[in-house]
């Protein structure tokens, strides 16, 4: 008796000692981005960073609980295309992150450039000294004619024209070294690779099995100059950036591709990569801000959608302030999006690009506690997101 009598008493001590959460929600109206719907007067608790618990809210507050009454939570909004590394110094990159913040964004996918600050400013994130949007980086590959008599910036300083962030491909590049180069790219932290310019589909189809052979993403242009979209998408690059190379990059520019680009053929033609991509899962990455001078190509957007593309946010920004907020409007008001669907593109499919499905873009036991707390319901309206109450990361709240 007296074991069991002193069994439960320590049973008794562990469940008092049980760590509270570090905050608590009480009481919101929680943006469910998946379903595309509010799940009203529900309670959340995060721990070490984590979304520990969601449960219905009690008839009272909790001491210690933030009253969130009459206010929306979602999650935090993920930009998949940008580029921290190719900011001119450590002030600027930090000028960006703050543009990011003030937009309720949190985490980023960087397209490419010089990573040597960007994993400084991750190792700054890790350490607590800093707090920003956290970030996922590529490393970046071209071709030789890309790279020919262009100045190599993104690596100068190093002790050799190519690193692990930044790769020149020539043809003549054998399997065993591009597998040595995406080694490479993965130790010093890289979460995928950008493919980019001159690279043909012969070399993407070596490259791209290599990226799943080692767990990176395979991230690249729509059109590589030397393999067209359909041959890119069947490589198997998984997110495909920029519309206008959907149409192609000479087309894009053409005043006379314009005139005939909605005839029944080029849709057509548009629609059999639309289908390869559907099939494949493959996510555009449309970028349309930063090709808003082309506003035949938001029509090309709303095809895509339309045929049932997956399509991310991002905004291929190199500035110090970003235009997510106009990604996003651009996306609904002129490509004819629901709002819905742009709010999971700016978090569950952001979260699909970068390989964090259920732990990003989400409100879920177990996902991580990046979080938005809004006046109004951004299903009715995007400028909600403009009436920020407040920004948590990593459950601290963002001042």
């Amino acid at each position: 008796m007296k074991r069991i009598i002193f069994g439960l008493g320590c049973l008794l001590c562990l469940l008092s000692c049980e760590r509270k959460p570090d905050v608590v929600f009480y009481n919101a109206n929680v943006v469910d981005v998946e379903r595309g719907e509010i799940v009203p007067g529900m309670t959340v608790s995060v721990r070490d960073g984590m979304i520990a618990k969601i449960e219905k809210a009690s008839t009272r507050m909790r001491e210690g609980e933030r009253d969130l009454t009459g206010l929306y939570l979602m999650p935090g909004l993920i930009d998949s295309h940008a580029h921290l590394g190719d900011c001119e110094s450590m002030g600027w990159l930090e000028d960006a992150v703050k543009s990011y913040l003030k937009e309720g964004v949190t985490t980023i996918r960087d397209a490419g450039g010089d990573m040597r600050p960007v994993k400084v400013y991750k190792a700054q994130l890790d350490s607590g000294t800093i707090v920003g949007p956290d970030v996922y980086f590529s490393s970046f590959w071209a071709g030789t004619n890309y790279f020919a008599g262009r100045p190599r910036f993104d690596t100068k300083g190093y002790s050799t024209e190519n690193a692990p962030w930044s790769q020149c491909i020539s043809d003549t590049t054998n399997v065993r070294d591009l597998e040595r180069m995406v080694i490479e790219a993965k130790e010093y932290g890289c979460m995928g690779l950008k493919l980019y310019s001159d690279l043909s589909a012969g070399m993407l189809q070596k490259i791209v099995p290599l990226c799943h052979k080692h767990g990176l993403k395979a991230w690249g242009h729509a059109e590589t100059r030397l393999a067209n979209a359909m041959e890119v998408v069947k490589a198997g690059v998984e997110t495909v950036s920029h519309i206008y190379l959907i149409v192609g990059l000479r087309n894009s520019y053409s005043s006379e591709y314009r005139k005939r680009c909605f005839d029944p053929e080029e849709v057509a033609h548009r629609d059999s990569i639309y289908k390869e991509m559907i099939a494949r899962g493959t996510i555009l990455d449309a970028t349309i801000a930063v090709s808003s001078s082309m506003k035949f190509l938001y029509r090309v957007v709303n095809e895509a959608y339309r045929a049932g593309v997956k399509i991310d946010a991002g905004t291929d920004v190199i500035h110090r302030n970003t235009i997510f907020h106009k990604e996003l409007n651009l996306l609904a008001d002129s490509c004819g999006m629901s709002i819905p669907d742009v709010l999971r593109a700016a978090t569950v499919v952001g979260a699909e690009v970068i390989g964090q499905e259920g732990k990003l873009g989400i409100i879920r036991e177990g996902a991580e506690a990046d979080l938005l707390v809004l006046k109004s319901n951004p299903l009715e309206s995007l400028a909600a997101l403009q009436q920020r109450e407040a920004l948590y990361i990593d459950g601290k709240e963002v001042k």
